[in-house]
């Protein structure tokens, strides 16, 4: 009779990992095609405002990059009816905040020196 359970207890083994791993992957496939492109939108577009030799032609598409993350993200959420992920949003509002100090940076600029001394 041990013959009998061990291969009962394999095969539970077995169906568990199945269970879990298909479960993985329907995660893993549902929550990335949700959040994946506004976050890579709004971390792209902070990105590219960082970059000063090529302040004036690239703040305006890290500004609008950052626009259409979060237009995007209400188009997602209203569609499926679901909030979005609190990661995604944490993730857009430092692409926000970076894209905010990138737009601000001619006026931030001259004072910065005197403020980091301090």
């Amino acid at each position: 009779m041990t013959g009998g359970r061990l291969s009962e207890t394999k095969a539970a083994g077995a169906v568990a990992v199945t269970v879990s791993t298909a479960a993985l992957a329907c995660g893993i496939c549902c929550v990335l095609p949700f959040a994946l492109p506004a976050a890579m939108l709004g971390v792209v577009g902070g990105a590219l405002a960082w970059f000063s030799g090529a302040y004036r032609w690239m703040t305006p598409i890290a500004v609008l990059a950052v626009a259409v993350g979060w237009f995007w993200i209400g188009y997602q959420s209203r569609s499926s009816n679901r909030r979005p992920a609190r990661l995604t949003l944490i993730v857009m509002g430092f692409a926000t905040t970076m894209m905010a100090l990138a737009l601000f940076w001619p006026r931030i600029e001259p004072i910065a020196p005197g403020v980091l001394r301090r």
